[in-house]
């Protein structure tokens, strides 16, 4: 997972080197909202949402098309005898976006992520494992002026946590997120 998100940084920072060198038309932000995983756990599941943070940071080329770079959680699942499963995700997207009028945009998103899975000893039917696969969202922003801007967005990721007996299990998660943006 590691060496998979730094090759995708710095290929990524590689590439976006020129554009941000002036800085217009780059933007950063940070993200607020509920993780979703599906993932059913041996014991049950007691809980399965949690609060997840995130930070983005991208450039938008013209009003309709960007590229953005993410890191997020994307939820923890608990298991009724206190074993858990947490998962993160790094992704890089690129982003269609539909001004509806001067200060709305719809916006959606497909791009790849990697996501690395933590376990808890407690949760001894799976351990932690590293995933690499496509993500896509969709969104809204309002901005306020030039510089900041609101979003609320719905992203998509998959995950999988490796079987202690062998193989490994994929499953779902869902993150809907409230956000700020600051473009430069």
């Amino acid at each position: 997972m590691r060496k998979q998100a730094i090759v995708l940084l710095i290929s990524s920072l590689t590439w976006m080197a020129p554009m941000v060198a002036s800085a217009e038309g780059l933007y950063a932000g940070i993200n607020l909202g509920i993780g979703m995983p599906n993932l059913k756990t041996p014991n049950g599941v007691d809980k399965d949402s949690q609060t997840v943070a995130g930070i983005v940071a991208g450039y938008q080329f013209n009003r309709y098309l960007a590229v953005e770079g993410q890191y997020t959680g994307i939820g923890k699942v608990t298991d009724n005898l206190s074993g858990s499963a947490k998962a993160d995700a790094l992704s890089l997207t690129a982003v269609g976006r539909l001004p509806l009028n001067d200060a709305f945009d719809v916006y959606g998103k497909l791009g790849v992520a990697a996501t690395k899975s933590k376990v808890s000893s407690d949760l001894n039917a799976y351990n932690d494992a590293t995933h690499t696969g496509a993500t896509y969202g969709l969104g809204a922003e309002y901005h306020f002026d030039q510089a900041i801007s609101m979003r609320v967005s719905w992203d998509h990721y998959q995950a999988e946590v490796d079987k202690t007996a062998g193989g490994s299990k994929s499953f779902d998660a869902n993150v809907t997120s409230v956000g700020v943006i600051y473009a430069f």
